[in-house]
């Protein structure tokens, strides 16, 4: 039997200030394409279920467009009968059980098995004369919930077929883990050979941890800590004690997160010509990408020339440059390229006070002042 395993869509996502002509932010718009590959590619596949652990959508409440892409995607798999089992991740997940779930929304689309209600739940199918249970955790409310309901997986012996999906975080020789503060646990010795796969979500980076469990890694990338990252999906193919699995790259917009420049030994002209060099050879039009410039001296710093670098990066989707400026601890906040001359002589107003509070004044200031500043340059 063929599987397609795919997580962490995080369907309506969104980041940075781009829009299409269609009026939508150009990063939400990325990661729906991202999802529709998938779906494509299951179509002309015509795997016999396709599994998603978790994180289909990146908030409790996505927006309308979010939804209705969502159900318009799912539905295509619908049509051609090709089951499709998800469970929900720690993004969707209400706090509170009052809020209602978003994956009701499912709850009555044929061939489509949502799993959100806090519990272990286990769903057979017959599929070419095989017994195919699936074991299934969604988010819970709590790790000891979590851990409750591993306790209470079952693998029953009539089953031709074991898999079990689940959505957190591993734990045990080497760390699996996103840092988030909701996130799951899963005790390593629950990834045991007595499945025959373990489809895992929440990390982000694609991992084969052992050759029955994988993690799919996200379907797009959500920060520049992903950039050499590849993205897709896993495909599986099932026989009786063999299992093959293939990674299926798909395209993502090209995202840099380029070497650092080192600024102690080098005079404000090298700098920007370094920064221009390496602007150049990417050829920006369309990416994003990151430049770092590393032990920077703050007099140094604010001769960069931003509205040239502004000029140069006028094609690309989004960029950054980064600076770890050589000055004391209060100048870390300055870090984003992004800054007009009224965030510069606030900064460096405030480094001279002697204040109780100066750290927590000097953040929401450059905030405040960084919001003006965008909304100047978006008219």
């Amino acid at each position: 039997m063929k599987i397609l395993h795919i997580s962490d869509t995080h369907l309506g996502y969104s980041a940075y200030r781009k829009i299409t002509n269609e009026n939508i932010n150009q990063r939400e718009k990325d990661n729906y394409n991202s999802f529709q590959q998938v779906i494509d590619y299951a179509l002309k596949s015509k795997p016999d279920i396709v599994l998603h652990s978790g994180d289909l959508f990146d908030s409790v409440r996505p927006n309308n467009r979010a939804i209705t892409f969502s159900i318009k995607q799912i539905f295509r798999l619908s049509k051609n009968k090709i089951p499709f089992l998800i469970i929900s991740g720690n993004h969707e997940q209400p706090k509170l059980k009052e809020t209602g779930h978003i994956f009701s929304i499912f709850d009555h689309i044929e061939n489509v098995y949502p799993i959100y209600n806090l519990k272990y739940e286990k769903h057979e199918f017959n599929i070419k004369k095989n017994n195919i249970s699936i074991h299934a955790i969604p988010q819970t409310l709590s790790k000891d919930d979590f851990n409750n309901n591993l306790k209470k997986i079952k693998i029953p012996n009539s089953s031709d077929f074991n898999i079990l999906i689940l959505h957190g975080s591993v734990k045990g020789i080497k760390e699996f883990t996103m840092n988030e503060f909701n996130e799951l646990i899963i005790p390593d010795k629950y990834l045991k050979n007595n499945f025959d796969y373990i489809a895992l979500g929440h990390y982000h980076k694609y991992t084969k941890l052992s050759k029955n469990c994988h993690y799919a890694g996200s379907t797009e990338h959500f920060s520049f800590s992903e950039a050499k990252d590849k993205k897709g999906f896993i495909e599986i193919h099932l026989e009786k004690n063999k299992i093959n699995t293939k990674f299926i790259k798909i395209e993502n917009r090209i995202i840099l997160d380029l070497d650092p420049i080192i600024c102690s030994n080098i005079n404000l002209d090298q700098i920007m010509e370094s920064i221009e060099l390496k602007i150049k050879k990417i050829k920006p039009k369309d990416k994003i990408f990151r430049i770092k410039l590393e032990e920077i001296p703050s007099t140094i710093y604010r001769g960069i020339d931003f509205e040239k670098i502004k000029n140069l990066c006028k094609n690309a989707t989004h960029y950054e440059i980064k600076a770890n400026i050589k000055s004391d601890s209060d100048t870390e906040i300055i870090k984003n390229s992004k800054m007009g001359a009224l965030s510069k002589e606030y900064a460096y107003f405030m480094k001279d006070q002697n204040l109780k509070d100066k750290k927590v004044l000097l953040e929401l200031g450059m905030n405040y002042i960084q919001r003006i500043e965008s909304k100047k340059e978006d008219k």
